[in-house]
């Protein structure tokens, strides 16, 4: 019997992760990046959430998402209440979670073909 996996016509897939990296296809990733379904964007120069208030909001809404993900480390931190009050703003849910809860959380929503960004921080 042949099996395939199913993508559900996702270029880009979380295949793994550790607290020192994520594999997004088969490409593993050691800084901040920012990931869709459609899309993976490796050159983010954001490594922290004081740093978000700056650039955050254009780099966020790159892929016009209708939900945010933002992960965080290995615990949960919350990022400027001003960016959440601007993608709400604009109609856009943002959620700050631990990495390893945002990127399971992200799979399941890219999986179900929901408009979805994930920020995540090393």
């Amino acid at each position: 019997m042949r099996l395939t996996q199913d993508d559900r016509g996702r270029r880009f897939v979380i295949r793994g992760f550790s607290e020192t990296h994520v594999t997004v296809n088969d490409r593993e990733l050691q800084q901040s990046f920012l990931l869709t379904p459609e899309s993976l964007h490796d050159d983010v120069a954001i490594d922290d959430l004081d740093a978000l208030s700056a650039q955050g909001e254009s780099l966020l809404l790159r892929d016009d998402p209708e939900v945010v993900i933002i992960g965080t480390g290995t615990r949960t931190r919350m990022g400027p209440a001003s960016l959440s009050a601007a993608l709400m703003r604009r109609g856009v849910g943002i959620e700050y979670m631990d990495t390893a809860a945002a990127l399971r959380t992200y799979t399941v929503l890219a999986s179900e073909l929901r408009r979805v960004s994930l920020l995540v921080l090393f």
